[in-house]
């Protein structure tokens, strides 16, 4: 039961210890995360190498890249002074899961960074529970909140089709749907 050289008191001692060692482990996730928004971006190549460092996903990985040469493309063309092309940057990620949609659109989020399109680069994650409101107009207050502090970054809908249900004509999700396709023209 006890690992060689331990005794019950050490393992109750280091299950005691656990709790602080999560704790710094999730500061230090946070101080990470703040110092991937206020330092400088990550460079392109280091993300991409990432990105192919995850299992299969090969189809996945085959969009990232031609994505993010059309990006750079369009940058290329702001430079020379041409136009660009009329695009829009909003995505949809489907599929089971634990399929890696959230892994995907946080390093989509750093390599928009890193490709200027985006100021912060962080991602904000949220579902039909922080979109919708159980009272008549505080569904698009609150969407308009989360909308905010996704700015400069990617909001990251899980379960997006959960805000309009089938079959549900008195649902607030559909004002929260109103209401984000407003912000995102």
């Amino acid at each position: 039961l006890y690992p060689h050289g331990t005794d019950a008191v050490d393992v109750e001692e280091a299950s005691k210890n656990c709790g602080t060692e999560e704790r710094g482990e999730k500061e230090e996730d946070e101080k990470e995360e703040s110092a991937i928004e206020d330092g400088p971006p990550r460079p392109l190549e280091e993300l991409l190498k990432e990105l192919d460092a995850l299992v299969g996903l090969e189809t996945v990985k085959a969009d990232v890249r031609q994505l993010v040469n059309f990006l750079k493309v369009q940058g290329m063309r702001e430079e020379q002074g041409m136009s660009p092309l009329p695009v829009s940057r909003h995505l949809v990620f489907y599929g089971n899961p634990g399929t890696g949609k959230t892994t995907i659109a946080r390093l989509l989020a750093q390599v928009y960074r890193s490709l200027k399109i985006l100021s912060r680069g962080h991602l904000v994650e949220t579902d039909r529970a922080g979109l919708v409101a159980g009272f008549v107009g505080q569904t698009a207050l609150k969407v308009k909140e989360v909308v905010n502090n996704a700015l400069g970054g990617v909001l990251f809908i899980d379960e997006a089709y959960a805000l309009n249900p089938e079959g549900r004509g008195n649902d607030f999700g559909q004002e929260a749907v109103e209401t984000l396709l407003k912000l995102m023209e």
